[in-house]
């Protein structure tokens, strides 16, 4: 089924789309700068409808709503900051600072109730604090229709930035608004319309070399203010283990509230970017905007991308430096019915890794009642036969699925919003130049699994115009997914392949007893060497012994708690077999 985009969806949190519309600090100057938010312009029923009109924009300072509830919210924050009552303090000519229900107490009204009562006291505009770290598409719902002032939903985290400073007595100065024309000279970058790496995490065997990997840089650059640019230059830098590449493009001329894009390939060219050799470890892709004199709101001249060159991961999504796993702020669902996302991997030289297994996060959601203790999730690995060129090509479709590989996971507890690992039950090698899809999936209409929604890939898919991460309910797959800026927070555990899968024996792996409660006997019918690993849910190693041809082995699991855990018998010719047992 040929669809690009899932519209008609089930969702618990949303991604923001760009606008020219800004939620900035002004003072103090070390919290000053852009902050990522949503506004009414995004969601529906809203007096405002948007805030592309400049003489809808607001800069004034902050104050936090007070409505005089008693008690404190599960996030710690006072009910009277909820301000879902008449406020009694006095917000004439501020900005209100006000927090989201907390999920869990009975003190609960609607955002457009919040913003209400900060308008009749006073306010010309709203900053909205998440209960989470995360972005929504905000409903006015009830009373959303009755208001007239702006307002940004912001992060948890960001909030505690500001609510920090308003707590020391500092006055805190913030815009709301769209800002074109509100400078002389500001110039800037967005995510939507710059070109990121291509993923997040890329396996090492398949970037050896410059001409194995490397990817396309360039960026659109806006003339904000009112001033005429004439000397704008853009630099690309990649910092990492391979050392640093620079590459810079200009000057260009910009008139006030145009653009100029400078691209790999277009009439403003700038180089590819790639390195003679890759070595692992954490890359940082940076642009850099000058326009030779200052910038009066310089916080959107510069965007950065971090980026893994890793033996062991393959993800789209953000990962975590210390631990290597996958970071969400969301959670989806395609359908009630059906609820499948997936990562699509094809890569000219795909037959030097095999895949393993698949790390993931659910949650949920708040007072639904339902666990996630015993909940299945499947994983299958499908060679994609379908052929076609790009996402423009009417080819395009999931007709051709073959499957290779499968596993399931069971989860062991309640881990809401844990990162865990999911096996296959064998590993599945894959193949050059071939298209491939790595699915997760779920059935459960109360799961909800992990997404991002701060990785922009928009303007990567307008250039490749290749998907990327598709997503499934009971009506057929999505290409697109949920949207190009809303990732799966998902990640492939990868290993690199000595020889072909199919060329060697996959040895047969038993535990017993299982459940198991001090001793876990291990039984091999195979004389291959090797290693014998004891891993947690997430892919931690706790106990590792060597192989020396012996077919059957006892290992001390009386240290463990009471739990899941994985047994991973590691070949030395590359194969790899993994096992699941309960500790009592």
């Amino acid at each position: 089924m040929r669809t690009l985009l899932l519209s008609a969806l089930t969702m618990m949190l949303v991604g923001q789309a760009f606008s020219q519309v800004s939620f900035s600090i002004i003072e103090p100057a070390s919290i000053a700068g852009g902050y990522d938010f949503t506004s009414n312009g995004d969601g529906t029923n809203w007096g405002l409808p948007n805030l592309l009109n400049p003489a809808d924009a607001v800069l004034d300072t902050v104050m936090i709503v007070d409505d005089g509830t008693p008690g404190i919210n599960a996030q710690g924050v006072p009910f009277a900051n909820e301000g879902c009552n008449t406020l009694i303090n006095d917000l004439t000519g501020k900005i209100a600072f006000v927090y989201r229900y907390d999920g869990v107490s009975s003190n609960v009204c609607w955002y457009g109730t919040k913003v209400l009562m900060a308008e009749q006291a006073g306010a010309v505009g709203v900053i909205m604090v998440n209960r989470e770290d995360a972005l929504i598409n905000v409903p006015g719902t009830t009373d959303g229709p009755l208001t007239s002032i702006p307002f940004a939903f912001i992060s948890k985290t960001d909030g505690e930035i500001i609510r920090q400073k308003l707590d020391n007595g500092e006055d805190v100065i913030a815009f709301i608004g769209n800002k074109l024309g509100l400078y002389n000279d500001d110039v800037g970058i967005i995510d939507e319309t710059t070109l990121g790496p291509v993923q997040t995490a890329t396996p090492a065997s398949t970037a050896t070399s410059a001409t194995e990997f490397g990817f396309d840089v360039g960026t659109q650059i806006y003339n904000y203010g009112i001033n005429v640019q004439n000397n704008v230059n853009i630099t690309a830098t990649v910092n990492g283990p391979a050392g640093t590449w620079t590459e810079t493009a200009g000057p260009f001329t910009i008139a006030p509230g145009d653009s100029v894009d400078v691209f790999t390939g277009g009439t403003n060219n700038m180089a590819a970017y790639s390195q003679g050799s890759y070595p692992t470890g954490m890359y940082t892709l940076t642009y850099d905007v000058d326009i030779g004199t200052t910038d009066e709101a310089d916080y959107d001249n510069s965007l950065s991308y971090k980026f893994f060159v890793s033996d062991t991961i393959f993800s789209y999504g953000p990962i975590d430096e210390n631990t290597m796993l996958p970071v969400n702020n969301a959670n989806y669902r395609a359908g009630q019915a059906e609820n499948t996302t997936c990562l699509v991997y094809d890569n000219p030289n795909g037959s030097r890794i095999a895949v393993e297994g698949m790390y993931f996060s659910a949650v949920t959601g708040y007072q639904s009642g339902v666990s996630l203790a015993g909940e299945e999730m499947a994983m299958t690995i499908y060679r994609w036969e379908d052929v076609f060129t790009d996402l423009n090509d009417p080819n395009l479709d999931f007709a051709a699925l073959t499957t290779l590989g499968f596993g399931y996971y069971y989860y062991p507890a309640d881990l809401q919003d844990s990162v865990v690992y999911g096996a296959l039950d064998f590993p599945v090698q894959f193949e050059d130049n071939q298209r491939f899809l790595a699915c997760l999936q779920n059935t459960n209409g109360s799961v909800y699994i992990g997404f991002d929604t701060r990785m922009d890939y928009t303007r990567n898919v307008n250039h490749y115009l290749q998907p990327m991460v598709p997503v499934a309910d009971n009506t057929g797959f999505y290409a697109l997914g949920f949207g190009t800026n809303i990732t799966p927070a998902t990640s492939l555990k990868v290993f690199e392949v000595v020889v072909g899968i199919d060329e060697v024996e996959i040895p047969e792996l038993n535990l017993y007893p299982n459940p198991a409660t001090d001793q876990l006997l291990i039984s091999i019918n195979s004389d291959m060497t090797g290693s014998l690993q004891v891993m947690d849910m997430s892919g931690r190693i706790l106990k590792e012994i060597d192989l020396h041809q012996e077919h059957v082995k006892s290992i001390d699991i009386d240290d463990l708690s009471a739990g899941a855990y994985l047994v991973v018998l590691q070949g030395d010719n590359g194969v790899k077999t993994e096992r699941k047992f309960l500790k009592k």
